[in-house]
């Protein structure tokens, strides 16, 4: 007898993609996954699809098969300069095709990935029913793709959550990421300068933030749920924290230039811990230390 969780993911194999697993067992999930690579693990209770995102062929193929109840849709350029490039345009079209094949083939629950990114700046912790003032145009194209998923799912009788990434650190990131780019420099034994230390963000770890995609999923929580911590810590903190744990606390350069952007960027937590019900798990220092013996 098929699975009455069957869920159709896109970007199961990034930095929170990869951290999904598990929770979805968890959940009774049986999850199908989109990629374009065929270096993903062999996970035995995961069905790979071989496919582009961005082939409404290969879409409408795969749902017409699949069927899948449920939709979790994290797919987005995150890397370079994803901030102004023009693939955001490409994500919200694929965004939508995925909806109406998802609808097609009896759909019922989805949840969409979105980004702190499209509050307006304030000096307290933002909570969803906050301005919105995208900053940059890939969370204009977060927020168009929203206010769009969010009319078509109203449509088509379809449950709709929509979680908003605060800042993310996890297992393997890409070099280029501040907890990466750090833990490199200092392994090398090489002096690390953070320009803007007074700056306050919400880290939360990939594992948590993979978690907390589940449980929306798996809950009837509808519209948009801060994935955050809903507390802020210190750029200084946050990297001396990493550098205590390596022992290299004297190669870290603390400064505190002027920034251009706001001091505070943190969300109010209560939707995702009192309606999801879910409460992350991990603190700073024990998060770090598992990416460090990574």
């Amino acid at each position: 007898m098929p699975s009455s969780k069957r869920v159709f993911i896109t970007g199961g194999t990034g930095l929170i993609g990869r951290e999904l697993y598990a929770p979805l067992a968890t959940h009774g999930f049986e999850p199908y996954v989109l990629t374009v690579d065929d270096n993903h693990p062999i996970l035995p209770q995961v069905t790979w699809i071989k496919g582009n995102l961005f082939d409404e062929t290969c879409l409408a193929k795969a749902l017409a098969q699949i069927q899948p109840q449920y939709l979790l849709n994290l797919a987005w350029c995150t890397s370079g300069d994803y901030q102004t490039s023009p693939l955001n345009f490409d994500f919200v079209r694929a965004g939508l095709t995925l909806l109406h094949h998802f609808a097609q083939n009896g759909g019922q629950r989805t949840v969409f990935a979105g980004t702190c990114m499209e509050y307006a700046a304030q000096k307290t912790l933002l909570k969803e029913s906050d301005s919105i003032s995208p900053l940059n145009l890939y969370a204009r194209c977060k927020d168009n793709l929203h206010r769009l998923a969010q009319d078509f799912c109203t449509a088509y009788h379809i449950s709709f959550g929509y979680g908003r990434i605060f800042y993310v650190y996890g297992r393997k990131e890409h070099p280029s990421r501040l907890t990466a780019a750090l833990l490199n420099a200092l392994r090398a034994g090489n002096s690390f300068t953070i320009a803007h230390a007074q700056l306050l963000r919400d880290y939360m770890y990939a594992k948590d933030i993979a978690a907390a995609f589940v449980a929306l999923l798996d809950s009837p929580v509808q519209g948009s749920v801060n994935i955050c911590t809903g507390r802020a810590v210190s750029l200084a903190d946050y990297t001396r924290t990493l550098a205590r744990l390596l022992g290299r606390e004297d190669l870290l350069v603390l400064d505190q230039q002027p920034a251009a952007q706001p001091l505070l960027i943190a969300g109010d937590n209560t939707r995702l811990t009192q309606e999801v019900g879910f409460t992350p798990h991990y603190p700073l220092a024990q998060a770090l230390q598992e990416i460090i013996e990574e």
